[in-house]
């Protein structure tokens, strides 16, 4: 009953400008989940060094860091809509990059970094500020519960998919639909409503807010996320494709049913984050979060992954949730700086990134990649200072 409650209010809850700013979302996130887990282990294969990868990644965040407050300005000059269609040719630019990646393995990696961070300067300013002025304060947690299940759902056979593609036919078959899944995704932004914002602060100015005293919990409480997103998003997939000894196929089918077992649960919290104090839920959400990740350290087979992964997700939708509706709020209360603050938000999570790869790349030089969990248990209990 509480289920069919939370759909029948799915409706009163979304406007089109959010419907399309999700349906966005939706098509890249299935584009981006047919790689997901895979994709670090593609680089993996590619450079033969867990170095080489983070160097990869290094790389990408610090282009983003810099790139981050011009990119605002060129999206409220040209309009958020404009850029937001534009950014998506940065996107399918990277994934075709990684189709050509063996006939020149250092070329095509110099360009993938230039094609993702023309995605990213034109693409998540422009969407996370249209997020926070089209959606409610009141239903904004529902709305974010509700959206994220729906794609989970859609995605339930992707992780299957996508190792048994590349068990076939290897991974250049899998970009190749990549691309053209990911190019699709621009659609929606042809029906999204303008939302008019002028990004007011300079390079020099935007820098100085973003190390100033007063916002030091802002800058801390994003670091820690980026920093968690790093270990999360790179290490765990080599890790994980480590445990079940390279089989592509295994690793999807458990990481569907991953997805399968948690979305339930992100139905019924999403609709409860409006109810009770999104704080209290994002304090127990991270102690349980951070605890998966020092539980991650022990698995050794395909069920304890399963076992241990569905767990870590659960406690993950219950930090999540409250987390990016605290994060949205705060983006709405900045009325007119709204881009400003994702701007300064954008910049603090590749600051969280590039700190926890150096970190990393120093850890791996004498610890094993487990080892990089532990980090992850700590620094995610630092986004409570939101």
């Amino acid at each position: 009953m509480r289920l069919k409650n939370t759909f029948s209010k799915f409706n009163s809850s979304l406007s089109g400008g959010v419907v399309a700013l999700y349906s966005n979302r939706m098509i890249q996130e299935i584009a981006d989940g047919l790689l997901g887990l895979f994709f670090p282990v593609f680089l993996f294969e590619k450079y033969q060094s867990i170095n080489k990868v983070l160097l990869f990644y290094l790389f990408s965040y610090l282009l983003i860091l810099f790139l981050s407050a011009p990119g605002a300005m060129i999206a409220s000059r040209i309009g958020f809509k404009k850029a937001l269609i534009f950014s998506v040719a940065g996107g399918v630019g990277y994934y075709i990059c990684f189709y050509f990646f063996d006939y020149n393995i250092i070329l095509f990696s110099i360009l993938a970094l230039i094609f993702i961070n023309y995605d990213r300067m034109l693409y998540w300013t422009p969407y996370h500020s249209d997020f926070a002025k089209l959606t409610d304060k009141k239903t904004r947690g529902r709305v974010i519960g509700l959206l994220n299940s729906v794609g989970s759902l859609v995605g339930i056979a992707v992780p299957i998919l996508a190792g048994f593609i590349i068990a076939q036919s290897g991974f250049r078959a899998l970009f190749l639909i990549v691309i053209v899944v990911y190019a699709s995704s621009v659609i929606p932004f042809f029906v999204l409503p303008e939302i008019s914002e002028q990004f007011t602060f300079g390079i020099r100015q935007t820098w100085k807010i973003l190390f100033h005293p007063r916002d030091r919990r802002i800058l801390f409480t994003y670091m820690a996320d980026g920093a968690e997103n790093v270990i999360a998003g790179v290490v765990w997939p080599i890790f994980l494709f480590q445990i079940l000894r390279g089989d592509y196929r295994a690793v999807g089918v458990v990481s569907s049913l991953i997805i399968l077992a948690t979305i339930f649960i992100r139905l019924i919290l999403g609709n409860y984050v409006d109810k009770f104090s999104k704080k209290k839920l994002l304090k127990y959400g991270t102690i349980f979060y951070s605890f998966g990740w020092l539980v991650k350290m022990f698995v050794q087979t395909g069920f304890q992954v399963f076992a241990i992964s569905t767990y870590h997700n659960f406690s993950s939708i219950a930090m999540r949730t409250p987390y990016n509706a605290l994060m949205y709020e705060k983006a709405a209360d900045a009325g007119h700086y709204v881009d400003e603050y994702t701007v300064l938000r954008d910049m603090s999570l590749s600051l969280g990134r590039i700190t926890a790869i150096l970190l990393l790349m120093i850890l791996f030089s004498f610890a094993s990649l487990n080892s990089a969990f532990i980090l992850a248990a700590v620094v995610i209990l630092f986004i409570n200072l939101l």
